[in-house]
């Protein structure tokens, strides 16, 4: 993810429905990644901590780690949304300058007033999250969805990150980016004609986001 503005930005994406920094259903209430001005960064993982993630790999449906933890509904779709920071209010006027009254006859002048430079803000990006949470003994993941591609939870690897403070300027996202991905072999098991298809519309990249309760199967009002 690049950043291409002259301010920073906060970026949460999302894999399979799970926020790749919690594995936590993707909420826009969670927090990302804030990426300084022309800065990018490349998202490798699942965070573990905040020196590594559990890389990214292709796997079959039952594999993905959203279907191990027992959330298999939205494999298939990746999701990325972008805040703006909230501008600052400008600092307040410096107070009127007046003028030291003159030394005394034969004493020292009194010191010069020094202005110190105001602390600069240290490290970017979110705070480091805990692991995502391990199944429980004896789990049972639920059954996965007919063959298909998912995102595993790979091998361990270097990726660092440091915390900082960010305000967004708005509660919803300035941008939201859905992209969808599956094999041709796993859409022909949905039953799905796959001719002429282009993406897939069942799959949510922020599925704590929906905004009504669904009605249940067989629910009639």
């Amino acid at each position: 993810m690049r950043n291409l503005t002259g301010g920073r930005v906060e970026v949460l994406p999302s894999v399979d429905g799970l926020d790749v920094q919690s594995g936590k259903d993707a909420s826009f209430d969670l927090r990302g990644i804030v990426i300084r001005p022309h800065d990018s960064f490349e998202f490798t993982g699942f965070r573990i901590s905040d020196a590594e993630v559990a890389t990214f790999r292709f796997g079959s449906i039952e594999q993905s780690y959203a279907a191990k933890i027992g959330k298999p509904r939205n494999v298939g779709v990746l999701g990325l949304a972008v805040f703006e920071e909230l501008a600052p209010p400008p600092p307040p006027p410096p107070p009127p300058f007046t003028p030291p009254p003159p030394p005394a006859f034969g004493g020292p002048p009194p010191p010069a007033a020094v202005r110190a430079p105001a602390p600069l803000p240290g490290g970017y990006g979110p705070p480091a999250p805990a692991a995502p949470p391990a199944p429980a003994p004896g789990f049972v993941p639920a059954p996965a969805a007919p063959k298909g591609l998912g995102t595993t939870f790979g091998e361990r690897r270097e990726s660092r990150i440091t915390s900082t403070q960010f305000d967004r300027a708005t509660p919803k996202p300035a941008a939201v980016l859905v992209i969808r991905y599956e094999q041709r072999e796993g859409l022909r098991a949905l039953g799905i004609d796959v001719d002429g298809l282009h993406q897939r519309e069942t799959a949510s990249p922020f599925p704590a986001e929906t905004g009504f309760a669904k009605p249940p199967p067989g629910w009639k009002g």
